[in-house]
């Protein structure tokens, strides 16, 4: 990133917490707590500590970070070196990101740069540049609003499990759009602080179904009260639209006894353990796995910016109405314009309205809300336009 779009950047994150860094609320036991922030520079600073929420507040204003993060873990001397810090215990917390839905929407809009001839093209990145058969490919990921209601409907799936299958309370979990392109739940005060990573690693698999072996469930004892993921495959076994030429439906059969027979007995070993595993794929939860079991990790705070987008880490307590696309814009503000430089970028819609696309060849100026402007720079695809070059005439 050139200078000057650098600090545009800056100058726009110390506004939103000049503005609204009341918003940013005290982690409990925050003196237990390890924070962090990274630099518009790329740089990492860890093991600090505060002692409330006055202290982090006035060095935001200060230092201007690109990413604010806060641990959820809680530790006896939390600006220690890692290996003296002396765990305590960490709240259990889930990523949902929607780059790993691999949704066929990628395709519409992520997009691809040869780093050797400056070929770009929208779609997913290929092995090698049709044009200079080169390999060194950079690819550009985007988050539309198909995407963003990817990883909701998987949040919602993961709700489900915690609450049926766990027995976590709807008032010990807390969801937040990431700020990017996803969500993270995190579970507060609950009865799994105290797991290790061995044993979160096991709620991770049972949640992704990593491991279960299907052979298991080619039977014809189940049903849809069962609990766990027996009575989550019975239903939906039972709740699987009728087979016929429209149908994607793999089983024949149209009855939810007919079915679990025709898996049991009538289908192929082969053939039925690939519509089970097709089945617990559509089932289980999209988590990353090394987020849920780390339990040194530092996470971004809830109402801070995200440097990837310039959006906000955005709590919600209704998650059915909930549009990251409008409620996480930082400073929704269009009084003003900021002229950009944008070299590349799929279609961008924020507050309502749509911007772009911008894939013609060569660079595109354009004149956009600030808000705009910031999403596409801290995406790496724009920049400040410079300033128009003036000419010099000599007076006769």
């Amino acid at each position: 990133m050139d200078l000057a779009s650098a600090q545009v950047l800056r100058a726009y994150f110390k506004e939103y917490y000049f503005r609204y860094g009341e918003r940013i609320t005290e982690p409990t036991e925050i003196r237990s707590r390890e924070f962090g922030y990274s630099t518009f520079d790329g740089q990492m600073i860890r093991h600090l500590s505060f002692e409330d929420i006055g202290a982090l507040r006035a060095l935001l204003l200060k230092e201007v970070p690109a990413g604010v993060y806060c641990s959820n873990s809680l530790y006896r001397e939390p600006a220690a070196e890692m290996h003296r810090k002396g765990w305590i215990k960490a709240e259990l917390i889930f990523d949902i990101d929607a780059d790993a839905l691999k949704l066929p929407c990628r395709k519409e809009h992520d997009f691809w740069v040869c780093k050797q001839c400056g070929k770009k093209e929208m779609g997913l990145r290929p092995e090698t540049c049709p044009s200079c058969r080169g390999n060194r490919i950079a690819e550009t990921k985007w988050a539309c609003r198909k995407c963003l209601e990817g990883a909701k409907n998987e949040t919602f799936k993961l709700l489900d499990i915690l609450e049926s299958d766990f027995g976590i309370s709807g008032k010990q979990i807390q969801i937040y759009f990431s700020g990017n392109a996803g969500y993270h739940v995190h579970l507060a005060e609950s009865p799994l602080d105290e797991l290790d990573q061995h044993g979160r690693s096991e709620i991770s698999d049972y949640l992704t179904a990593r491991g279960i072996l299907p052979e298991m469930f080619r039977t014809t004892k189940m049903s849809p009260q069962d609990p766990g993921w027996r009575g989550r495959l019975a239903r939906k076994i039972r709740d699987m639209p009728e087979n016929d030429d429209q149908s994607a439906n793999p089983l024949k059969a149209n009855t939810f006894e007919d079915r679990v027979k025709e898996l049991a007995f009538k289908l192929s070993k082969s053939e039925s353990e690939k519509i089970l595993l097709g089945l617990f794929s559509e089932l289980s939860v999209k988590i990353d796995p090394m987020v849920t079991t780390d339990i040194h990790r530092i996470f971004r705070m809830p109402e801070t910016l995200n440097n990837k987008t310039g959006l906000v880490k955005k709590s919600t307590s209704d998650l059915a109405s909930f549009d990251p696309l409008n409620e996480a814009v930082a400073i929704p503000d269009e009084s003003s314009r900021i002229k950009v430089l944008i070299s590349f970028a799929p279609k961008v819609e924020l507050c309502g309205s749509s911007y772009g696309p911008f894939v013609e060849n060569g660079e595109s100026v354009q004149t956009l809300p600030p808000f705009v402007a910031i999403y596409l720079i801290a995406k790496g695809v724009a920049s400040i336009a410079p300033p128009p070059e003036q000419s010099i005439t000599s007076k006769n």
